[in-house]
């Protein structure tokens, strides 16, 4: 029996040493393979440049929608301004008539130095013959107006061809021409001959410079020239008609 004990005790330690490291390898996550592995630190990687290319991108749509609105809006505005005024046949070529004799008569008796020996009998008598024809052609301007109003074609913005605006040129002309011929100023015969001027330009075509003094195709900078030389004569000045609106 002693010759076995050594033996046994070896086999014993044998046994024991395969015992110990068995366990431990089978409690040990198992690795992952490395295909898997590389798939998924890519992922992390490019997570963050995928959201900041998705939010740049919808940024840059919502960009492209805002501008296309804004042009939509503005191409909109345009067609309005820009409408073809259906005005009753016969007058418009009245006014344009009208615009283009007046003119030419102030041209001839106030330009050129002219000014400074004004037949005033001669002045005067044109003058009621220029508000007489105007009085007669603003209700036709009026019924324009309100035909236009009623079928939703004007609203706050001025059109190119505004008959509202050629309404106050009227009423203007004649106020400033009872003035001057009244009270022999001719400073007034020069504003009423402006306003004539400016309106040539824009219904007749004629290649000049303008003065800034009609209201018509969208107004002039010297208008508040003839407010102040209205009112200054004790005279109550024509109201746009944005500011009639005010007034309601």
């Amino acid at each position: 029996m002693k010759l076995y004990k050594p033996m046994v005790g070896m086999l014993i330690a044998i046994l024991l040493s395969g015992c110990s490291g068995s366990p431990a390898k089978e409690l040990k996550e198992p690795e992952k393979p490395k295909a898997e592995q590389t798939t998924q630190k890519e992922d992390k990687e490019q997570s963050p440049k995928q959201d900041s290319q998705t939010e740049e991108q919808s940024t840059k749509q919502e960009t492209q929608t805002e501008n296309q609105q804004e042009q939509n809006d503005y191409d909109e505005e345009m067609a309005y301004i820009k409408q073809k005024v259906n005005w009753k046949p016969g007058v418009k070529p009245r006014i344009q008539e009208f615009v283009r004799n007046h003119h030419k008569f102030y041209e001839d008796t106030l330009t050129y130095g002219r000014i400074k020996n004004v037949n005033w009998e001669q002045q005067k008598k044109h003058a009621d013959a220029l508000i007489k024809e105007a009085k007669a052609i603003i209700p036709e301007i009026t019924e324009q107006i309100k035909t236009m109003e009623q079928n939703n074609l004007l609203d706050i913005v001025s059109i190119d061809d505004d008959p509202r605006d050629l309404k106050l040129d009227f009423e203007v002309l004649e106020v400033v021409l009872e003035i001057a011929t009244s009270q022999k100023d001719t400073t007034g015969l020069v504003y009423a001959h402006r306003i004539l001027h400016d309106l040539d330009v824009e219904l007749n075509g004629t290649k000049t410079h303008k003065f800034g003094m009609s209201s018509y195709y969208h107004g002039g900078e010297n208008r508040p020239e003839l407010w102040k030389y209205i009112e200054k004569n004790g005279r109550e000045r024509p109201l746009s008609w944005n500011e009639q609106k005010s007034k309601r």
